[in-house]
């Protein structure tokens, strides 16, 4: 029978694998980071299906760093990019058009890095994405789950995944398939990359500033809103990228 205290242990194991194997990878993706951010660049954040709640722990949140922005696939429903039946067909995220017409969608500067994030990094939106950006010779960080990405068939024309492209990849160390509990009856629940993802996300963010602090720069950090004086201040340090934060 199913308890919380298994799942919880389950997650306890992911993130001991995250600790011991994703150490070094997270400092040099944070010394990417702090560097894009030195040159007044933002870290594009892009994340589909599960994925999207890593662009959510860093983009524009209190406690974290300034110069994030947030692709979103929802945005082209949004903005009119395409159509609702479009969106709702079942194999909207495998259209490789969709890549170019996200990408028009943002004011994407030069000096801009990415994260992508998919466990099995396979989708032909997001591989098609990660292929514009190096084309465009722009640095990317990859998260996925090896495991999972290894195992998955792409659905790209090129037969290729989203690690194939990256300069860098963080291994989230999810299992395939991402369940990590067993009922009695075989079936297998509960996730864990989500958590681990988020984690590594936060990671991220303190070894970034940790990063800039060192080389003696002060860090844009977002303040609660419930502080008093964060519109102020919050203002302050996101006007130097309005257009293109909130684009």
């Amino acid at each position: 029978m199913a308890e919380a205290k298994e799942f919880f242990a389950a997650a306890e194991k992911a993130l001991e694998e995250v600790r011991k194997t994703q150490r070094e990878p997270i400092l040099e993706a944070a010394k990417m980071m702090g560097d894009c951010m030195l040159e007044n660049g933002l870290v594009q954040l892009f994340g589909m299906g599960h994925g999207v709640a890593f662009s959510m722990e860093l983009g524009y949140r209190a406690g974290g760093l300034m110069p994030f922005h947030q692709i979103k696939m929802e945005d082209l429903l949004l903005r009119g990019a395409v159509a609702p039946q479009d969106a709702a067909a079942p194999d909207f995220n495998d259209r490789t058009d969709l890549a170019q017409k996200l990408w028009d969608l943002y004011n994407i500067d030069d000096r801009d890095m990415f994260i992508l994030i998919s466990s099995a990094g396979n989708s032909g939106t997001i591989v098609e994405f990660a292929k514009m950006v190096k084309e465009k010779g722009r640095k990317l960080i990859a998260v996925v789950s090896k495991k999972e990405a290894a195992a998955s068939v792409s659905h790209h024309p090129s037969g290729k995944n989203l690690v194939d492209f990256a300069d860098l990849v963080l291994d989230n160390c999810a299992e395939t398939p991402d369940t990590v509990i067993t009922l009695d009856n075989g079936e297998k629940i509960n996730q864990v990359s989500t958590i681990t993802g988020n984690v590594i996300a936060q990671m991220l963010c303190a070894e970034t500033y940790h990063y800039l602090t060192g080389l003696g720069h002060d860090c844009p950090v977002l303040l609660s809103a419930n502080v008093e004086g964060a519109d102020v201040h919050n203002r302050a340090i996101s006007d130097q990228y309005l257009g293109r934060w909130n684009s």
